[in-house]
């Protein structure tokens, strides 16, 4: 896996190309592999400081992952007490991990955040929207 900062350019060791592509032609790379996906792993920190990990399927719709959560799960508990999360998403041999902190929204704010219901049918308060702004970007063998 490959930190990438803000450099001119940044290239893996495990790139099968020669060309160098840019950190922003990087991102936009990492940013298409989030929404043309649908299954991630979603790491919470708890109480003790050891990591839980989730299954998880979501949307990226450009800017923030957005996962739905029942509001009794560790994973909402967990960010509750420490919002600081990473998310992980991969096919084969390529990976894309974000961090950031997660909000939590429910009802009417779940509502004006997406412009629609959070899950019609259910109860108020039976589920609950997990929206991470990723503010680290990190990828592994992602070529365009």
């Amino acid at each position: 896996m490959i930190f990438l900062s803000k450099e001119k350019h940044a290239v893996g060791k495990y790139m099968p190309t020669e060309k160098k592509y840019s950190y922003q032609e990087l991102r936009q790379i990492a940013e298409k592999f989030l929404i043309n996906h649908k299954l991630g792993v979603l790491a919470t920190g708890r109480k003790n400081g050891t990591a839980q990990q989730s299954l998880v399927s979501y949307t990226y719709d450009g800017s923030d992952v957005l996962i739905t959560a029942s509001e009794s799960t560790a994973k909402i508990k967990n960010i509750r007490k420490n919002p600081g999360v990473s998310f992980a998403v991969w096919k084969d041999e390529t990976c894309v991990v974000v961090y950031g902190e997660a909000k939590l929204l429910q009802g009417k704010n779940a509502e004006n955040y997406l412009g629609h219901a959070l899950n019609p049918g259910l109860q108020p308060g039976e589920r609950t929207l997990i929206v991470l702004k990723p503010t680290t970007w990190r990828w592994a063998r992602i070529t365009g």
